[in-house]
């Protein structure tokens, strides 16, 4: 039975021009933990490249060393709606080669109803099957690409999905996910109202942005609901939190299923109150901190740079991986276990996925447990949207 895989998005920033350079901490361990030259017990053949932040370098991946990972490839759509990339149609033709030359999975580009095109649901739809078009003509089959539904609630990822379905792709990415389980909801009852899990063609579901600890555990009951289907069909995410936290200071201790949230604590910038300490202890949290104890040091950390950044990423990193691991023991195991490490709401939200997947009638399903999905993203009440397409 398949398990989600996590894609890390670590494709910008200074962790990135590292991974470039292939650089190695000071005694030889390497921190493209993609490589067969990192420690198999620990290697992680998956990595996101962003075309939004790179589409300007056609041989883009080839400076990475991909050569036995699996690449997934994001069109850019986040950096248009952010207005990190001001949309161009020209861009269309660039972006597609651009994913063709540096990833095996694509998404389509699509434009998110969000930041900078927030409510403008229709806007961003037009565009997007523009985008859809030119891409299902001229596919070659280098790449798989998915198709992709966004919205803001139940009517409008429906419309969506019902507007982009007869386009032949080799799967499908839901946007929007990330930090609104109502919005995850959504997306995956239009998804599973057409039955794309149950058809053959379709290689993988991509979710796009997401790294909660109820997102995991949301992910791996979709993996097990799906494949109970008997369906081949990969669910997939990516985050670049691991990363990212690093930028703050943030190592991470371990994650929480009751509260939902990684623990962390904060290492400083080296200051007078670390003189005393003549070899501080390296806090060891996962089985991986065994190598990085003999690759970095204590003051390395206080850099935020070169090993001490590197070796921070990566701890990190193999603590949202023990995370992954642990939540799929507990959702593949035996339920009483489960009860036990979430509470009755989660249970519930996993109940509903299953119960999306093998049902004949998504939305029945999704209306049965929208009061539950409304509280747990904060919603105060049920609001309709009314988009220009009603």
């Amino acid at each position: 039975m398949n398990k989600f895989i996590y894609f890390p998005s670590f494709s910008t920033g200074g962790f990135a021009a590292r991974l470039q350079k292939d650089y190695k901490l000071k005694n030889g361990l390497p921190i493209r933990f993609y490589s067969k030259q990192f420690p198999e017990r620990y290697r992680h053949p998956y990595f996101l490249v962003t075309a939004g932040h790179n589409f300007k370098k056609p041989e883009y991946s080839q400076t990475y060393g991909f050569e036995d990972s699996l690449i997934m490839g994001d069109s850019g759509g986040f950096q248009i709606a952010s207005g990190a990339l001001k949309w161009k149609p020209e861009y269309r033709e660039t972006i597609f080669n651009w994913l063709e030359n540096n990833a095996h999975v694509s998404m389509n580009l699509d434009i998110p109803p969000r930041l900078k095109y927030n409510g403008k649901v229709k806007e961003c739809l037009d565009i997007s099957i523009d985008n859809f078009k030119y891409f299902a003509d001229k596919q070659s089959g280098k790449t798989d690409f998915l198709n992709v539904i966004q919205g803001d609630d139940e009517h409008s990822y429906l419309h969506w999905y019902e507007q982009v379905k007869d386009f032949s792709f080799q799967g499908w990415g839901i946007g929007g996910c990330g930090g609104s389980l109502y919005r995850f909801m959504s997306g995956l009852m239009a998804f599973f109202s057409g039955k794309e899990h149950l058809k053959p063609n379709n290689k993988y579901l991509h979710i796009l942005g997401t790294s909660k600890i109820s997102d995991f555990l949301i992910l791996s009951q979709l993996q097990k609901s799906i494949s109970e289907c008997d369906s081949d069909l990969i669910v997939t995410t990516d985050s670049s939190s691991p990363s990212q936290s690093v930028v703050y200071g943030y190592y991470y201790t371990g994650f929480d299923m009751k509260k939902m949230s990684f623990k962390s604590i904060n290492f400083p910038k080296k200051n007078e109150s670390f003189n005393d300490l003549a070899e501080p202890t390296w806090p060891y949290h996962v089985e991986f901190d065994t190598l990085l104890k003999n690759n970095v040091s204590f003051d390395d950390l206080y850099e935020y740079e070169g090993d001490g950044a590197s070796g921070m990423v990566l701890h990190n990193f193999m603590v949202f991986k023990n995370a992954m691991d642990t939540i799929n023991d507990y959702v593949y195991g035996h339920p009483y276990l489960l009860e036990q490490m979430v509470s009755k709401d989660m249970l519930m939200v996993l109940r509903s996925i299953d119960e999306m997947a093998k049902q004949d009638n998504a939305l029945e399903v999704f209306e049965k447990y929208k009061p539950l999905y409304t509280k747990l993203s904060n919603t105060q009440k049920e609001v309709i949207s009314q988009h220009e397409f009603f």
